[in-house]
């Protein structure tokens, strides 16, 4: 007798609200230095060094297909072989009792799959048709994928180069899951405009764009070459569904939801942590998820981390952005969790560079402006809106009305 099941398990998530930008206050200026300002194209990026680490094909040699498939543990190995390995289409000889075989492949595709999230985030539609008699059954299966073989060699090689500019072995588990959030929510556009699919990792290692599902799993898979124990999670944000990560920090999890920290619009570096190493009775607020799938997150030790945007770190201070202070200008003692304000001025795009910040003075048009990291001498640079402030070879480059420009440190 010949049976046809078609089981779609696709999650395609992606959700996120606008953040909007600080509204812009116009003050009266005070001098304007006299500094040299160059128009430049955009700086070349340096490429990272390569190397691979193996590609989940390759890792899903570790998961051995069964001589014999006749249970439905092994039903269950032999689909997590072929999903490990991204095979479209396979067979899957099946030698044991048939009598429940509707459920028994039902639980096995779920078992196989759930071995590992990142997979698992990565499975589309799913056909299966199938043969039997009592005691036998020929299981013809194709699956669709978010990715594939190829396409996960980009992703692996992206983070390796990532890995390889840092030194995980001098890190904490906190500078580590902190290096994870910066570098997708820095590098990383929410779009659903991308060649590769924009629910999988590659659109974050390739095109630096992706929805929820992209973040998520793309921070999952750098989460694991940093050796932190991560999970991915799939729930529901007022907008529909919705993914994000959980990470363990010193044997205590929390959830980690790098889209949410991505401000909208783009800009650029700047980077929020309100959904940074945060408890579930905080996420409960506007996150929602099968709780009994995954693990508590109850610690709020890094509470003090939410009001924490677009920031510079130097020693033992973060020099940020108050979230929940008109975007003032603190400095947060990184040891006690102790914020104090720098100055009552209104700064975005903070960077640093030995004694001095530079950022754009939302107290003052957005104008480029500076001030020491004690608090002291701040002064206008540039009496123009500016954005998206970065320092490379000792040079401070950012966006103006007329396009990028750079000036000399």
């Amino acid at each position: 007798m010949l049976k046809r099941l078609t089981f779609i398990v696709i999650l395609l998530v992606f959700a996120k609200p606008a953040y909007d930008v600080a509204t812009k206050y116009f003050d009266d200026l005070g001098v304007l230095p006299n500094i040299e300002v160059e128009s430049v194209g955009q700086p070349e990026q340096e490429q990272p060094t390569s190397g691979l680490i193996a590609t989940v094909a390759q890792q899903g040699a570790s998961a051995e297909l069964p001589k014999k498939i006749g249970s439905p543990e092994q039903l269950a190995d032999a689909f997590y072989y072929y999903f490990s390995r991204f095979e479209e289409s396979f067979t899957i000889d099946y030698k044991g009792s048939t009598a429940d075989i509707e459920n028994m492949l039902k639980q096995a595709t779920e078992d196989g799959a759930s071995r590992d999230t990142y997979i698992e985030g990565h499975l589309g539609a799913r056909q299966i048709e199938y043969e039997y008699g009592k005691m036998h059954a020929t299981i013809n299966v194709s699956q669709e994928y978010l990715t594939n073989v190829e396409q996960e060699r980009v992703v692996d090689a992206k983070v390796a180069a990532i890995v390889a500019t840092v030194d995980p072995s001098s890190m904490t588990d906190f500078e580590k899951v902190k290096f994870t959030n910066d570098y997708i929510v820095q590098n990383t556009a929410y779009s659903e405009d991308t060649v590769v699919s924009a629910h999988s990792a590659c659109a974050v290692a390739q095109e630096g764009k992706a929805v929820c599902q992209g973040y998520a799993l793309f921070a999952l898979k750098l989460l694991r070459a940093l050796d932190v124990e991560a999970m991915y999670v799939v729930g529901e944000v007022y907008t529909g569904g919705h993914a994000w990560n959980l990470v363990q920090v010193d044997g205590e999890w929390y959830h980690l939801d790098t889209t949410w920290n991505d401000p909208v619009p783009d800009r650029g570096k700047g980077v929020r942590y309100d959904y940074f190493l945060i408890n579930d009775t905080d996420l409960r607020k506007d996150h929602t998820w099968i709780a009994e799938d995954y693990p508590q997150a109850t610690s709020d030790k890094y509470r003090y981390m939410h009001v924490v945007q677009d920031s510079y770190e130097k020693g033992d201070y973060v020099y940020f952005s108050h979230s929940d202070q008109n975007n003032k200008l603190y400095r947060l003692n990184k040891k006690t969790g102790e914020a104090s304000l720098l100055t009552d001025t209104r700064a975005l795009f903070i960077v640093g560079h030995g004694d001095w910040l530079y950022f754009s003075n939302y107290s003052n048009g957005g104008y480029l402006s500076k001030i020491r990291l004690d608090g002291s001498e701040q002064s206008t640079l540039y009496r123009e809106e500016v954005k998206n402030l970065f320092i490379e070879n000792n040079m401070l480059y950012f966006t103006a009305q007329d396009g990028m420009k750079k000036v000399e440190l």
